[in-house]
């Protein structure tokens, strides 16, 4: 696929007479230490550890296209849980392009980790260490009808799997998702947006499997050149499938879906904040309810110094109505931190994370305070 993409990309050079690529390698080093590196309720441990990550990342542009390649590898080493060490990989591969009306686009990613990161957003298991592959592609399409209208059709397609999933109480799965999109442009500033949205869910190690179906509708504000913002209020429908002692159960519900986002540009620096509630599939079997606040903000304290924060609030809960079980979940994560630019291409990053975890069928709450020291350095190349 990756030859074909590169061939064609080249085609449209010579086509247009113009290219650009550019080849960036880095790397990463970060020396912490967390008090309750498992985010457990009870025998939390604290440990001290490095993450090492080198990359890549590989881009060629032309006039009427774009391809890019990332590709990392990163090591997590913990002095007092061994068991935790880990080797992570991935690789993501982009590529676009733009025809007079129509723009074509292929998105893939292969990422080999750990529970210990992956399902920190949607389970919370992060108390021991399996492997995780996940894969997924997204072709997508756009055509602009006239002037001032577009509709755009995406699908995605994701396979997890897990090792040992039964032992840690996950369940390999595949995940399906196809998106209708329509923009309308009533002003200059001001877009009509409208969605509609179709998922399936698939468990392999449980009978469960689920359908989902959705629609919503908002607009997009074009404040002034630096600054946009987003809304979008809509519905969805859940009809999900189980088996229970050889009984097969179907369960329906309903809910609201919403997306908000706020985004603005403070010179070299960004703020962006984000509110949404949607259905994320999850390694524990079923597609969640999910309700995700971001905030994040970066900001150049003098030539040098940028300060940066980053909070996010989940929290999960099973699709069926008035239901509690290991789904239902509140999660916070608060990181704050400073970078200084030593170099043009290299800095230093100093920055302090707190996580909260509040599971409805454990007695307790767990948090963790960690502290990072880090240095990083890219090397451009043309």
């Amino acid at each position: 696929m990756l030859s074909v993409l590169i061939q064609t990309s080249t085609q449209a050079t010579a086509r247009d007479g113009f290219s650009y690529w550019q080849f960036e390698p880095g790397v990463r080093l970060n020396l912490f230490y967390d008090d309750n590196v498992r985010l457990s309720e009870i025998d939390q441990q604290n440990t001290f550890g490095t993450v090492a990550e080198v990359y890549s990342v590989f881009a060629r542009r032309t006039e009427v296209s774009e391809f890019t390649l990332r590709a990392a590898a990163e090591n997590l080493w913990f002095s007092d849980v061994s068991e935790l060490n880990t080797t992570d990989g991935a690789i993501e591969a982009a590529y676009s392009l733009n025809l007079d009306r129509t723009t074509l686009g292929l998105a893939s990613s292969f990422v080999y980790d750990s529970t210990l990161t992956s399902e920190e957003v949607t389970s919370g298991i992060v108390q021991v260490s399996k492997r995780r592959s996940f894969f997924d592609v997204t072709p997508s399409i756009g055509y602009a009808i006239s002037e001032r209208s577009r509709i755009s059709a995406s699908y995605t397609f994701q396979d997890v799997s897990y090792d040992d999933a039964s032992d840690i109480f996950l369940s390999n799965y595949q995940y399906m998702q196809g998106n209708l999109n329509a923009e309308y442009d009533l002003t200059e500033r001001l877009t009509l947006l409208l969605g509609l949205l179709y998922t399936n869910f698939d468990s392999q190690q449980d009978p469960d499997q689920s359908d989902g179906y959705g629609g919503d509708f908002g607009v997009r504000y074009q404040w002034s050149e630096r600054t946009t913002f987003r809304a979008l209020v809509g519905a969805r429908k859940v009809d999900s499938r189980t088996v229970i002692d050889g009984i097969g159960i179907n369960n329906n519900s309903t809910g609201p879906i919403f997306q908000v986002a706020f985004d603005r540009e403070l010179g070299p620096g960004l703020a962006s904040v984000s509110l949404e509630r949607s259905l994320l599939p999850s390694g524990r079997g079923t597609l969640l309810d999910t309700t995700q606040a971001i905030v994040a903000l970066s900001y150049p304290v003098s030539e040098r110094a940028t300060a940066r924060i980053r909070a996010m609030g989940v929290r999960n809960r099973n699709p069926d109505d008035g239901f509690v079980n290991f789904n239902d979940r509140d999660f916070l994560m608060l990181n704050p931190g400073l970078r200084w630019r030593v170099a043009e291409n290299t800095w230093l990053d100093l920055s302090y994370r707190y996580r909260y975890q509040d599971r409805e069928v454990v007695e307790g709450s767990a948090d963790s305070n960690a502290f990072f020291i880090g240095f990083g350095h890219d090397w451009l190349s043309r």
